[in-house]
């Protein structure tokens, strides 16, 4: 059991930093980083950190060790900066409680393992500091962040199978919304907890509610005719 903690804390890390560093990375390519379930990859983390809890009890402070020493204070960052990025994408009640206790483990790992002493504390001050902003973020996100919501109502696969266009109803409450038309490639790469994908390209914006009536079909494998207008696809 002692040499599961040093392996837990890699794990924490990576898990971590997967999300905010996939959807930088991807962005600055022209791709898109999705994750297939939010509250499922922060139940992850967040079991992983309870079960690091009951490791670390049960070996008696003797894990230790100096990886530990030094991820674990920028794990405690970088679990923040996760939360915004989940909270943003999921405004969800058990998405939040699960970066809450993911949150409160890693300061407690921090606490008691973070070296050096100066790296600590400047990490732990400026989680202090974040918390509010965060949590203040982290309520108005739930409050408001599903009055918007974007459901596909129609997808259509090209002829050849390369791309698939989306119809999507864009909802947004009292503002209106829209009815819009994307279309994306196949060549996606799946793995466990994520998809990256080429962002798709918008090939028409509408009025909302349009897609009732909507006319729309491929061509060809390259054009796409909505309402007796054809569009290209130049992806």
């Amino acid at each position: 059991m002692k040499k599961a903690m040093p392996v837990l804390t890699w794990m924490f890390f990576g898990l971590t930093v997967l999300y905010p560093v996939g959807v930088i990375v991807s962005a600055f390519v022209g791709c898109s980083f999705e994750l297939f379930c939010v509250w499922g990859y922060t139940a992850i983390i967040a079991l992983l950190w309870v079960t690091g809890m009951i490791l670390d009890f049960a070996c008696k402070n003797k894990t230790n060790t100096k990886a530990m020493q030094t991820v674990l204070p920028l794990t405690t960052l970088l679990s923040l900066v996760n939360a915004v990025f989940c909270m943003f994408i999921s405004p969800k009640i058990l998405v939040l409680v699960f970066v809450f206790i993911s949150f409160v483990c890693s300061c407690c790992f921090t606490v008691k393992y973070g070296r050096p002493l100066a790296l600590k504390l400047v990490a732990l001050i400026l989680a202090a500091v974040m918390t509010a902003p965060i949590g203040a973020l982290s309520f108005f996100v739930l409050i408001f962040g599903n009055i918007g919501q974007d459901t596909v109502v129609r997808t259509l696969d090209s002829p050849n199978g390369k791309y698939y266009a989306q119809v999507i109803d864009s909802d947004q409450g009292a503002l209106g919304g829209d009815t819009i038309v994307n279309v994306y490639q196949k060549s996606n790469v799946n793995l466990i907890l994520f998809k990256i994908q080429k962002n798709p390209q918008q090939v028409y914006l509408g009025d909302w509610g349009e897609y009732e009536y909507m006319k729309i079909y491929w061509t060809d494998n390259n054009r796409l005719m909505i309402n007796s207008v054809e569009y290209f696809i130049d992806q």
